[in-house]
């Protein structure tokens, strides 16, 4: 029978302490980066939210999302966009738990560019419209009559936006 040195049994009771402090830190669940201050009011059939940018970008106001089914079984975010800062914003992604993928197309002068639709400063961007801008929900599945649709954009400056989207009635 081989002896263990003593200080090779205390070097690996370290390591072995080490790399289960890691493994339990790398587990743990991620905490969400904070999201943009958001105002919101609602009435029956619309939606508004004005998110804050803070010091560096005004941000944007947002009315009117609603979740429309397509007869192919895709669908269609269609709201209302207004960059209220003086830089361009682009919508760079968007997502939603009722779509299999979403797909961003520019529209008019909202043109798509590496880093998304365009949002010029000033700007007001019908999403849905003929001459607008477009988010189209593919595989379209579970919208219930009435029931808010939970759906989240990514700004390229504002970052990570959640919202609530009412299905068209």
């Amino acid at each position: 029978m081989k002896h263990l040195d003593p200080r090779r049994a205390l070097g690996a009771a370290a390591l072995a302490g080490t790399v289960a402090l890691l493994a339990g830190a790398c587990a743990s669940t991620p905490q969400p980066a904070p999201d943009r201050a958001a105002s919101e009011s609602a009435t029956p059939g619309s939606l508004s939210a004005r998110i804050d940018g803070g010091p560096d970008h005004p941000g944007v106001t947002i009315t009117g999302a609603t979740v429309r089914p397509g007869a192919n079984g895709d669908g269609e975010l269609t709201m209302t966009v207004r960059n209220d800062g003086s830089t361009p914003e682009h919508l760079s992604m968007a997502s939603a738990a009722v779509a299999d993928s979403v797909e961003l197309q520019g529209g008019g002068p909202y043109t798509d560019s590496p880093a998304g639709v365009l949002l010029p400063p000033g700007s007001t961007a019908t999403f849905g419209a003929a001459d607008g801008p477009h988010v189209v929900l593919h595989g379209l599945h579970g919208l219930t009559p009435g029931a808010d649709v939970p759906v989240t954009l990514i700004f390229a400056r504002l970052g990570l936006v959640h919202l609530q989207a009412l299905p068209a009635s």
